[in-house]
């Protein structure tokens, strides 16, 4: 399975940032056995875009969208809007979605099932919070999590879901889940993924949460990680672009 990183520059750069990024970010020499994805919020997908021009690399995806194709839902987007940009993939159930917006796991769900019939990758996040963890209900939470999340959908076909490991304790704090720890629970994941799709090994399990240019080898060389969700330390496209290098070492 090829390792998958995606930039997720959550509320950051609008349309004029969003380009100059784009074009910046295409100059960094990319390991060829890398996948490379960058989340862009939605107002700059269109600047996004024809930077990227016909160029496959990075990857295009959203940063949320909503479950219904159309009609009276001011302020939505729906995965077929999405499409027309040519989009590969998008997040859903972001903890800061599901803290700041209520989002709850049935949301995840519909939305991800949206996402995966109009041909993009749903990009699952899960994962625990501080409080959460204290009490030992890691486990629990995230399996919980991903079980309703991946209700209805197909494991099979040329839209897989991904699956992003994110302790909501770990995000934007400068203080990552160990190695060790991510890879527990990704273990966690990967029964229920075998346990439902059978070919579990095509549904990648990335990790996220403060991943940056000190952790990414770490995270990257072990078993059962197939990438990482990226925030912060993607909003610099040269230092995203040295991440990416050594993710995938020479």
């Amino acid at each position: 399975m090829r390792k998958f990183i995606i930039a997720n520059w959550k509320m950051h750069y609008g349309p004029i940032k969003a380009g100059a990024w784009i074009r910046a970010f295409r100059r960094e020499r990319l390991p060829k056995d890398l996948d490379i994805g960058v989340a862009v919020p939605h107002v700059s997908l269109a600047a996004a875009r024809a930077s990227l021009g016909r160029a496959g690399v990075p990857l295009l995806g959203g940063q949320n969208t909503f479950w219904m194709a159309e009609g009276a839902f001011t302020g939505e987007t729906s995965p077929a809007m999405l499409k027309e940009f040519g989009l590969d993939f998008c997040l859903v159930g972001h903890s800061e979605r599901r803290i700041h917006l209520g989002e709850t796991d049935e949301m995840v769900n519909k939305k991800a099932i949206a996402l995966q019939k109009a041909g993009m990758r749903p990009v699952i996040c899960v994962g625990e919070t501080e409080l959460q963890r204290k009490k030992g209900e890691t486990l629990k939470v995230v399996r919980a999590q991903v079980t309703a999340a991946l209700s209805g959908l197909k494991g099979d076909g040329a839209v897989v879901p991904v699956i992003a490991y994110e302790p909501v304790w770990a995000i934007g704090t400068g203080k990552p889940c160990t190695s060790q720890d991510a890879k527990v629970v990704h273990e966690a994941i990967r029964e229920i993924l075998v346990k439902k799709f059978g070919k579990a090994m095509e549904v990648p399990i990335i990790y996220g949460g403060s991943v940056d240019l000190r952790n990414i080898a770490e995270f990257m060389s072990t078993t059962g990680i197939d990438g990482a969700l990226v925030g912060g330390a993607s909003l610099d496209p040269r230092g995203f672009g040295l991440l990416c290098r050594a993710a995938v070492p020479a």
